[in-house]
């Protein structure tokens, strides 16, 4: 108590002094979620201080504009001062904006939230801290009416976390989660009289459970009946919830037993359960994004229900129950996405299965040419933490740690192709369709409502005018309008050549270019998207083709046929009949960097047939003879990728990879399936590293065939049947996934480009949701995490990212009606700021704070 009455005569001043307690510079903000400008200067140059009432007990916070010498007799009418009553209802907390730490608060009366950002260089965190400790002094007095001196300090710290959890918790009932992105919770089955706690093999049979912990944080609601029929395996252990306040897992229960349950054929239901309640009921599939740690014994999993997103974790009570539970866990999820047998995989397949499965599984080391760039050149350690007596990973979302980790160049320099003098005359220049924009700057903050106003009429009017360019009279066919003004952006290709990107919209393209200071700029518009015969139509897909010269676009409609767009006209000049009895898939270039060449040939992809493609062939076969691989059962592939040589990864709905040395070969290496769709598929320009994108992970894949002494690669010759390359799994933490709100759905991940022998591939990109996310290469191998990862919030849905051509430092971002450039060295560790999420009126997602913050992971 003494000490709190020191450090009060410091907070509180004088007993004269109106204004007991000031923070003498920062900025104001009114925070307007459902507004175009989600974050709108109300004081650029602000004071926040305290104020007594002419009541007891009751307090204002008062935030005050700053006015420069000589402005105060011209603003006398301005509305220089804001005063808010401090209570409950006021929901102070810290807050931070670009690595800059303040407070936010909210004025219920009026329906607002507001954030103050102070100065750093004048205003220090031991400041910052005694400023809170003042407003929750105030919120204890009018609570009860009494002086603050009669509180203890339990009292005051009461005051601030309950402020905090309140603040966590509304921000998490505000994240929206679909209906139909919901695994089931609960299964529609009676009540399994008693859990049968047993293993497979010599697993001791356990027909006891120790009573659980009464739990101090929110769990999910009990399930109202638990899933039941036959036991295929079940394991003891205790079991944790990541608390979200804290931004830690905590212990719910000392003994419970997991049980995975068999009740159709290929079905498997997962419950937890200890002898006070059950926990869990839930269906085993890939949105539970469990990921397994043998080092630690434990399985860490997604549980979803209509409210909110868990993440638990179960530490096996020793070696003997986990390797039955990762067994149990991995047999059920395979079985229930390959609808067969567990046993009916060959040994070698469920070895790679399992260490696919494994969050630690070893790989080989990274080649030894590859020297650690400097924003690389320390390795990011574990953090641990002892959990009644057992070493368990920690997960550290500290909203203050901002130290860096991020690559060097924050400045992002980065050069420019030198433009041709008849660059101007390769786009027919046309006005802004609407929707199709670039973000030019960030916003800025300080614009007054007027102003505001002023932007939103000129956006309005340009918006106007780019639709009267794109519509028009309908065509002699279907009556079809020339633009559809529902449509969004969706397709994105890069190119090397004039610094150009192009984002298929609807009908059609947006032509962006790239500056100097790795902004994106617009350029120009392909107004609308014809085939020869002048039907207008939708690209499926794009790949830039002749020296950036021309696209070759797909029409999902027509899946026989391409189409070359001459990109100096702006049109489709020829169409390219590739098979009449061969649907056309996907497309791949013939080598990895044959945009960057006048290669004509391409590689064709159908369900279950690779080839060539050379449109110089003519007429309705344009499949080159003896340079195509079909096989008799539906393998229905769904992408493709080739190395600098031209050898070529194949993907597969089924969730098995091919590797090809080149094309009318069979596969020199065929890996198994984990039963998720491929969806992606990249590969490094060596051909060492494959990466495959599958909707909740991404699978790296070393080729290097162990003690080759040629140093052969998967794509040259077939592994050994005992030493298939162990897989790792790139995903999601499962207590991330607790903040976002939402099931994981990959874009297909991407390795940069380094052509014309820079440096290997050392960085992969992909995005879900409104998340951009990159994997450093390096520092994956390096530590063997496939957690490690580096992340950025936009204000909606990520539909497509790439790098820019040739390097990893810009990367370029689709959005449904904004594409953007951003420095990776922008993308920072997951907090749980970053990771907050919630819906916007219009339907996107907005971030709570249009910020990253850098913190452990």
């Amino acid at each position: 108590m003494n000490a709190l009455k020191s450090l009060g005569k410091l907070v509180w001043g004088g007993k004269d002094c109106p204004e007991m307690f000031k923070l003498s510079s920062g900025v104001l903000y009114e925070l307007r979620p459902k507004a175009k400008v989600v974050r709108k200067c109300l004081y650029k140059d602000c004071e926040l201080s305290i104020r007594q009432t002419t009541i007891a007990h009751q307090y204002q916070l008062i935030a005050t504009c700053v006015l420069d010498e000589g402005e105060g007799d011209l603003n006398d009418v301005l509305d220089d001062e804001r005063a808010f009553l401090i209570g409950t209802e006021l929901r102070f907390v810290s807050t931070t904006f670009e690595g800059a730490g303040g407070f936010r608060w909210q004025d219920e009366s009026a329906g607002l939230e507001y954030e103050y950002i102070v100065d750093t260089q004048l205003i220090n965190k031991p400041t910052r801290d005694a400023f809170a400790l003042a407003v929750a002094r105030c919120v204890w007095e009018r609570v009860n009416s009494k002086p603050y001196t009669e509180a203890s300090e339990k009292d005051v710290a009461l005051i601030m976390q309950q402020a905090e959890d309140e603040d966590i918790d509304r921000m998490l009932e505000q994240v929206k989660i679909e209906d139909e992105d919901l695994g089931a919770a609960t299964a529609v089955r009676p009540r399994s009289s008693a859990v049968k706690v047993s293993t497979s093999g010599d697993a001791t049979t356990a027909t006891t459970i120790a009573p659980a912990v009464p739990p101090k944080w929110e769990l999910p609601p009990e399930p109202s009946e638990m899933a039941v029929g036959e036991i295929i395996v079940s394991a003891l252990g205790e079991l944790y919830l990541f608390d979200a306040r804290k931004g830690e897992f905590v212990q719910v229960a000392n003994e419970v037993a997991l049980t995975v349950v068999e009740t159709d054929t290929y079905t498997y239901w997962m419950n937890v359960a200890s002898n006070e309640r059950s926990y869990s009921s839930q269906q085993i599939e890939p949105e539970m994004n469990a990921v397994f740690n043998h080092d630690y014994g434990s399985l860490i999993w997604n549980y979803f229900d209509d409210r909110r997103a868990y993440s638990f974790s179960v530490v096996a009570a020793d070696p003997k129950h986990y390797e039955a539970l990762h067994q149990g866990m991995t047999r059920a999820a395979y079985e229930t996405l390959n609808r067969e047998p567990w046993a009916k995989a060959a040994v070698s397949s469920q070895d790679y299965i399992l260490d696919a499965y494994e969050e630690d599984a070893d790989m080989l080391p990274a080649p030894d040419s590859w020297v650690s760039d400097d924003e690389d050149a320390s390795d990011e350690e574990s953090q641990t933490a002892e959990i009644h007596g057992k070493s368990v990973q920690q997960t550290d979302l500290s909203e203050e740690d901002n130290d860096s980790d991020n690559d060097s160049s924050s400045s992002g320099s980065g050069s420019d192709s030198e433009e041709n003098d008849e660059i101007d005359q390769i786009f027919r220049k046309e006005p802004v369709p609407q929707g199709v924009k670039t973000t030019r700057g960030e916003v800025d903050d300080s614009s007054s409502e007027e102003s505001e106003s002023e932007s939103e009429s000129e956006s309005e009017s340009e918006e106007s005018d780019g639709e009267s360019a794109v519509s028009g009279d309908s065509d002699s066919e279907g009556g079809r309008r020339l633009a559809d003004a529902n449509a969004v952006n969706s397709k994105l290709a890069v190119g090397y050549k004039h610094g150009r990107s192009f984002v298929v919209r609807g009908s059609q393209i947006g032509v962006f270019k790239h500056t100097d200071g790795d902004d994106i700029v617009f350029d120009t518009t392909i107004n609308r998207v014809d085939d020869t015969h002048g039907r207008e139509f939708t690209p499926s897909s794009v790949l830039l083709h002749e020296q950036d010269s021309s696209l070759v676009l797909m029409d999902s409609q027509r899946p026989n046929e391409l189409y070359k767009m001459d990109l100096e006209y702006g049109k489709v000049v020829e169409e390219w009949r590739v098979h009449e009895d061969v649907p056309t898939l996907a497309v791949a270039p013939n080598t990895k960097f044959s945009q960057m060449t006048g290669e004509k040939t391409l590689v064709g992809l159908s369900h279950n047939m690779l080839y060539r493609i050379d449109p110089r062939l003519g007429g309705d076969n344009q499949i080159v003879q003896g340079e195509q691989q079909s096989y008799a059962t539906k393998s229905m592939f769904t992408s493709a990728a080739t190395t600098e040589s031209g050898a070529v990864a194949v993907g597969s709905a089924k969730g098995d990879i091919r590797l090809f040395d080149r094309l009318g070969v069979r596969a020199k290496t065929a890996l198994p399936a984990l039963g998720e769709a491929i969806l992606g598929i990249d590969v490094t320009s060596d051909g060492r590293y494959v990466v495959a994108t599958c909707k909740t992970y991404l699978l790296l894949i070393d080729t290097k065939v162990p003690d080759d002494s040629a140093g052969r690669t998967g794509f040259q010759r077939s592994f050994p049947q005992s030493q298939k390359p162990a897989p790792k799994r790139l995903q999601l933490k499962p207590e991330h996934v607790v903040y976002m709100g939402a099931p994981i759905s990959f874009t297909p991940a991407k390795f940069n480009q380094s052509p014309d022998g820079n440096s290997s591939e050392k960085t992969i990109v992909t995005s879900t949701g409104p998340f951009v996310i990159t994997w450093n290469l390096r520092r994956v191998l390096g530590t063997g995490r496939g957690d490690a990862y580096h992340i950025k919030q936009y204000p909606d849905i990520v539909v497509a990212d790439n790098f820019r051509f040739g390097q990893d430092k810009s990367i370029v971002v689709t959005l449904p009606n904004d594409v953007q450039s951003v420095r990776r060295s922008q993308l920072a560790k997951p907090t749980r700021e970053s990771l907050m999420v919630r819906p916007s009126g219009s339907g996107g997602l907005l971030s709570p704070r249009d910020s990253i913050v850098d913190a452990p992971y």
